[in-house]
């Protein structure tokens, strides 16, 4: 019944996030309907506006947040306790949340609403849904009321759908629903199917009735609802919605106020025919006609500045929410009054163009049984398609407080249309398959650029021994085939750049259908909501690592994307709870700390710290294992989640026992109970190290984000509809775009790159390549995971702490074990992630991937003599069940690293050895020939082929994405031509077992300036330099002023290493400096 409400708030349009509240985001919003137990059902995730519902105890409330609410904010005053309308009522006003429940402000004069400033929303209490749409629709004509500076007049009473009977199973004089007030008059009363109006109790007080007196509001007071005139005596009850033809109840109005329509009701006899029009839906009026009391259309009579005063006011509505829902467009020359927005709760003043003439009413005695008559300004109906002359069906319908007659058949043809439209997109029919019923075929695209690639890489080897066995034959010498040892090492350099050339060719040439298809390790489209119609969705945990990144500025941006999220799969019948494994919590002021702690209180979001790192002996001592933090971190957290759950089960089956009932039976007080105490028990456990709170317990299926991320709305629901459509499926991984933080020229850049590697990704998954797991962004399957934990130090670890690459690692093995990983492309790039924001963390991110590639193949050397030199993870990973173009992939993938981390000592070697003519073999290639290679194939075909893929894929003309490509090429020639040094580093390192470590990326920009980056350039590459400067003054020494047989002249041995020497030495002051 809560999702039910909350929909129905939502299409009204009064729960509309503030966007300058980023601290609140959407956590506020939603709806409560108390259940049987006197717990409530809410579809909001904030505590304290769940406290203060329950220290009220309404059956149903929700929370208002509209343009309006924000408007009239904007200009109250600070001091401000109440907000007096021109009706001589008024509308209370507190600090927060918190002072609803701390004052007792409903209680003490039975008021139905306050207005809460932190908040920015409108806490409307009632003792039915339809007083509560009653209240929420005169807070709103209030609101507008003030803004325009003229009251606005409510809306008049409409007749009740619940006189119909819905079925013809219940009897025509079935009770009726009793109608709510709206001031003194009678309203809208809400279209409730019968079984959930059983399930609303009843309240324990009336909160539509007031007490009998006057009161007369005073600064700092406790004020009231628009609900009871001040003047009354006392409230009249609510009124049954009988209304005689021809007798509709008057509106007072004046030349200020426009008039609205009057209902138009019938008998709802046995003999009528039920109504099935649904009261919430759309409407349309014709522009500028208005409807008397009287029920004939009339022209309002206000001034021309009034007039041109209306305008300007539903002009500025409509921007407000076109700048909201920028899908809401209105139809170009439609006339206002057809826009079914809440904008048009403001009624323009009547257009003498659209006021039509037609033909005499039909009275009401002259109707059939089944019809009522039409409004006379509407065109008449044409005789032979509803037979009979002027008569017309009405629906009466309610929008934005204003009624009218809408034609039967436009708008049963609009209903027909668009029912049709829906079941031609979910088609049922038993000819057309069910997308999650096809079955997903294997694309073969990439093993064929595979195969093409290793043909090349097999060819270019086999005429590099041919050299050898030519020279062999001339001179005998055999010494030289010593050199064949070097063909699998250069074969695996060489992969990654016969790839690029055959992609480059497929994505220029190669059809892509595949991009729009479901395969096996690609989803282009999401899957069906319908085909899953009754089905429970599972509950889902959003597990999110954090350091010490700023609580502004990265966590409130993410938590806030990641509620709306939340809040729409909970609307549609699913559960989600936030884990945050806070790594910084224990390391930052107690100030921060205690920020955060609130934050993630108020929005209702686990989390779990471990103990800071102290490595000396001690009650202390506490090892954060791993060179990157982010895999002992999320391992922590897990286990003690693990724990926790495992406690609580235990406390579940005792309580059982204690009260003779199952474990199923137990309350939901009871559970909430039970499972703190299981934290708290946990939490002792460690001896108080471990800083925990809320629900850590974890779903059945993981969403992992950074905390720099940003995910779209549906993103939960697609995730688990397809992890429940393929159980095989361990990682859904999503591609993702880029969340620019600061606009600068390297994260432009960097942005870029992104996106040039994930559409590249995206080419290569949907041709049928195996999907890579990024560690971000992925929705895992819990129990798959567990599958494949491990024991260390006496505890159970689900991600290695002992390699660099923890998201590859876990992706291997999960592929290992017969799990598949798949990639899905139907959020659009949707999902956005921070990317690196100065060339320094950028170079880190590629050191750390090389070394964490490198750990995964080779053990360092000081182990190859007693373990090997293969990793027991590399071999099993060779021998498992991936298919073998996929190991292709990875392996190339892999040896870039080494193709780039080598670029620096080989060219250097080359450099005197071709410069000294030593007396190479004929087997052996010049830096000479490689570079011009490296130079066609990254920086001509490639761009060219990459925009041309852009071109094919819809994402941008081929123009703009030709220009992009030229306008980044230097940027990238000077980023990975400094590169080699950093990589080689990060390879030796790890080889020769040197000590490095990371920290986490930096998500927030840090002060800039020529003498902050002097000195950071300095401090981070102090050593690199210690190595250029010698090279370069070698060079200038031996190309001008060494001995003859020393200088080094030729051009093709000179641009290479000068290129290598230049690329290096500029990238941190190009790149880093400002």
């Amino acid at each position: 019944m809560a999702k039910f409400l909350h929909q129905r708030l939502q299409q009204n349009r009064w729960l509309e996030e503030y966007h300058e509240n980023m601290f609140f985001g959407t956590a506020n919003l939603g709806a409560f309907v108390r259940r049987q137990d006197g717990s409530y059902a809410k579809t909001t995730q904030n505590p304290a506006v769940l406290k203060a519902v329950e220290s009220i105890g309404p059956t149903c409330a929700f929370t208002m947040s509209t343009d309006s609410v924000s408007a009239v904010l904007e200009s109250l005053d600070d001091d401000l306790t109440e907000i007096p309308f021109m009706d001589g009522t008024w509308l209370q006003v507190v600090p927060s949340i918190s002072h609803v429940e701390d004052t007792g402000a409903f209680g003490q004069y039975g008021s139905l609403a306050v207005l809460c400033r932190r908040e920015h929303f409108i806490l409307v209490c009632g003792s039915s849904p339809p007083e509560l749409f009653a209240q929420g629709t005169s807070l709103e004509s209030h609101l507008v009321g003030l803004i325009w500076g003229a009251p606005i007049a409510p809306p008049a009473p409409v007749a009740n759908p619940m006189a119909h009977t819905r079925s013809n199973s219940l009897p025509w004089n079935q009770p009726m629903m009793q109608q709510m007030s709206f001031g003194d008059q009678p309203d809208l009363s809400f279209s409730i199917p019968f079984p959930m109006q059983q399930q609303i109790q009843q309240p324990s007080m009336d909160y539509g009735r007031r007490t009998s007196m006057s009161h007369t509001p005073r600064s700092g007071s406790t004020g009231q609802l628009p609900i009871m005139r001040p003047s009354q005596p006392a409230p009249q009850p609510p009124r049954q919605f009988h209304m005689p033809f021809g007798k509709p109840q008057e509106l007072k109005t004046s030349n200020s106020m426009p008039s609205l329509p009057a209902p138009q009701v019938a008998y709802a006899g046995p003999s009528r025919r039920t109504s099935m029009q649904d009261p919430f839906s759309p409407r349309r009026l014709p522009n500028g006609e208005h409807i008397s009391p009287g029920g004939t259309p009339s022209s309002d009579p206000m001034s021309a500045v009034n007039a041109r005063r209306m305008s300007a006011v539903g002009a500025f509505a409509s921007r407000k929410l076109s700048s909201i829902d920028p899908f809401a467009t209105r139809k170009k020359n439609a006339p206002p009054s057809l826009d079914t927005k809440r904008a048009n709760s403001v009624s323009e003043p009547p257009s003498p163009g659209w006021q039509k003439k037609g033909g005499p009413r039909a009275s009401i005695e002259e109707v059939p049984e089944d019809e009522v008559p039409e409004l006379h300004s509407f065109p008449a109906r044409n005789q032979s398609l509803g037979g009979g002359g002027h008569r017309f069906s009405v629906s009466s319908t309610y929008n934005g407080g204003y009624r009218g007659s809408v034609s039967h058949d436009v708008e049963k043809m609009m209903q027909f249309v668009e029912q049709a439209m829906e079941n031609e997109e979910n088609a049922d029919d038993e000819d057309v398959e069910r997308q999650r019923d096809q079955k997903r075929l294997f694309a073969l695209s990439h093993a064929t650029a595979i195969s093409f690639a290793a043909c090349g890489v097999v060819t270019l080897q086999v005429w590099c021994a041919a050299k050898l066995v030519q020279e062999t034959r001339l001179d005998g010498q055999y010494l030289r085939w010593a050199l064949v040892v070097t063909i699998p090492l250069f074969g695996v350099f060489s992969f990654f750049f016969l790839i690029v050339i055959v992609g480059a060719f497929f994505q220029i040439f190669a059809p892509l259908n595949f991009l729009s298809q479901n395969t096996v390790f690609y989803s282009a489209k999401a899957p069906k909501h319908s085909e899953h119609s009754g089905e429970p969705l599972p509950h889902i945990t959003i597990q999110m690592p954090v350091y010490k990144e700023g609580l502004k500025g990265v966590i409130m941006p993410t938590i806030t994307s990641v509620l709306k999220a939340v809040n729409y799969y909970q609307a549609q019948g699913g559960t989600a709870t936030i884990f945050v494994c806070d790594d910084g919590m224990q390391l930052i002021s107690e100030e921060l700390q205690e920020a955060r702690k609130m934050f993630y209180e108020l929005h209702n979001i686990a989390w779990v710290s471990r103990p800071k790192q102290c490595t000396k002996p001690g009650p202390d001592y506490f090892l954060r294992k791993g060179k990157f933090k982010k895999a002992s971190n999320m391992n922590y957290c897990l286990e003690f989640a693990g724990r926790v759950e495992d406690e609580f089960l235990r406390l579940l089956e005792d309580r059982a026992k204690e009260q003779i009932c199952t474990v199923a039976e137990l309350s939901v007080d009871d559970e909430d109970e039970l499972l703190e105490i299981a934290r708290q028990t946990m939490n002792e456990q460690d001896g108080g190290r471990t800083w925990s709170a809320g629900d850590v317990r974890v779903g059945e299926f993981i969403l992992i984000i950074d905390s720099d991320t940003l995910v779209p709305e549906t993103c939960l629901l697609a995730g688990a509809l397809e992890m429940m459509e393929s159980p095989e499926v361990a990682i859904i991984q999503h591609s993702c775009g880029v969340m620019n933080m600061t606009k600068s020229t390297f994260e432009n850049g960097i942005t870029y790159f992104t996106d040039l590697v994930y559409t590249s990704i995206t080419f290569g998954v949907a041709g049928g390549d195996v999907a890579p797991f990024v560690g971000h962004n992925a929705f895992l399957r819990w129990k798959a995971i567990q599958s494949i934990a491990f024991e260390e130090d006496g505890k159970t670890k689900f991600w290695s702490e002992n390699h660099v690459s923890e998201d590859f690692d876990v992706s291997l093995r999960l592929q290992m074990a017969h799990f598949t990983v798949r990639m899905a492309g139907y959020h659009k790039n949707e999902f956005k992630e921070g990317v690196s924001l100065t060339v320094y963390d950028e170079l880190a991110r590629w050191e750390k991937y090389a070394y964490g590639c490198n750990e995964l193949i080779f053990y360092p050397l000081i182990y190859w003599p007693t373990k090997g030199i293969f990793t027991p993870l590399f071999l099993k990973f060779l021998g498992s069940n991936v298919k073998i173009t996929s190991k292709f992939t990875i392996v190339a993938y892999i040896g870039t690293y080494y193709a780039i981390g080598v670029g620096f000592p080989l060219t250097v070697l080359n450099y005197f050895l071709a410069g000294w003519q030593f007396q190479l073999d004929q087997y052996y290639q010049a830096s000479w020939k490689i570079w011009v290679g490296l130079c066609v194939v990254y920086s001509i075909l490639s761009p060219i082929a990459f925009a041309m893929l852009r071109y094919r894929m819809g994402q941008k003309s081929y123009i703009g994405a030709l220009g992009d490509t030229i306008k980044w090429t230097p940027f990238f020639i000077l980023f990975f031509g400094g590169l080699s040094y950093h990589i080689c580093k990060a390879l030796l390192c790890h080889f020769l077992s040197i000590q490095i470590e990371w920290t986490t990326t930096a998500k927030e920009l840090e002060k800039t300036g020529f003498k902050i980056g002097l000195d950071k350039v300095v401090s981070d590459f102090w050593k690199m330099y210690c190595i250029l400067i010698p090279l370069m003054v070698l060079m200038v020494y031996l190309g001008m002023y060494a001995p003859l047989e020393y200088k080094i002249t030729d051009f093709t041995i000179i641009v290479p290493m000068a290129n290598l020497l230049g690329c290096h030495a500029l990238l941190p002051f190009v790149l880093g400096l400002f």
